[in-house]
């Protein structure tokens, strides 16, 4: 995949979203501008929960929210919603309200006139001229590079991986290479490996989800993982195997669908076996410990 085709790809992400996919498609076409990244549908952890906010610039911190119709019954929802994302990540979020001044009847909207759309495309420029601000007085800013963002060689160069980043890469040895370790393509089958240069770790690859072989879970503040088998009745097994595992220390690269659908494997932090937590009732639980890892070459 290359730049244009990830581009193709988030704008279609709305298409089914009549409002959303005009105010998407009209921010990026007017921003005109290559050197921004942005992502739709975008995953926010909040303290209670998760939330997708409809577009975001990562390199800005810039989340665009789209009030559509069903946002005029959840009004101090939103707000609340609005607040966790500020809160957590000390992000910008800006709104575009479809719905100013729009006659709505039951389910169904029965006037949007030019005078609407001239509302609309007023916020959306407001909003381009934001994003295009804050882009010129961020002094460090980064040219969107599509790919080095998955080339391993990047985190390698850089010496670390942090969470903050989103980093996703596409194969379970492209996250070996970032730690020091040589593989063939598709060299790694299991679930997890020795971290090639320090040897009280692994590097971990769940999934986060009910499978035929497991039910992991995280929770909401993405800070706990427990790992428990499928089969219940291996469980205490599991739990004793675990504990005398010498790699209780887990680098996660958690197995997901990035939002194009392709399987990729996101960071997930540094985890650490919880021993008092772990038993039989809970599975196997871990605590994250830290956000940021160090990165080793190969040679």
């Amino acid at each position: 995949m290359n730049k244009f085709e990830f581009i193709c790809r988030q704008l279609s992400k709305a298409s089914k979203k009549t409002f959303e996919h005009y105010v998407v498609t009209r921010i990026w076409h007017l921003l005109n501008d290559t050197e921004l990244k942005f992502v739709t549908q975008q995953h926010i952890t909040r303290p209670n929960g998760r939330a997708l906010t409809d577009m975001y610039f990562p390199q800005l911190h810039i989340h665009i929210e789209i009030d559509e119709k069903h946002h005029k019954n959840q009004i101090s929802l939103d707000k609340a919603r609005e607040a966790d994302i500020i809160n957590a990540t000390g992000h910008t979020v800006l709104r575009v309200d479809i719905m100013k001044n729009v006659v709505i009847e039951g389910e169904k909207i029965v006037s949007f006139d030019v005078e609407n759309l001239g509302i609309v495309n007023k916020t959306i420029d407001e909003i381009v001229a934001k994003i295009q601000l804050t882009k010129i007085n961020t002094s460090n800013f980064k040219v969107w590079d599509f790919e080095a963002e998955q080339n391993p060689q990047t985190y390698i160069t850089r010496g670390f991986i942090d969470l903050k980043d989103d980093v996703a890469l596409r194969l379970t040895t492209d996250v070996a290479s970032c730690f020091g370790g040589s593989y063939k393509p598709k060299g790694i089958w299991k679930g997890g490996i020795k971290h090639p240069k320090e040897a009280s770790k692994g590097i971990w690859f769940p999934k986060l989800y009910k499978n035929k072989d497991w039910n992991n879970t995280i929770s909401e503040d993405d800070t706990i993982i427990t790992e428990r088998p499928a089969d219940s009745t291996k469980i205490q097994e599991h739990i004793s195997n675990t504990k005398q595992n010498s790699h209780i220390k887990r680098i996660v690269f958690a197995r997901v669908k990035s939002p194009l659908g392709d399987i990729m494997y996101r960071f997930r932090g540094e985890f650490e076996l919880d021993l008092e937590q772990t038993n039989e009732k809970n599975g196997a639980v871990y605590k994250r410990i830290n956000t940021q890892v160090k990165t080793y070459s190969s040679k």
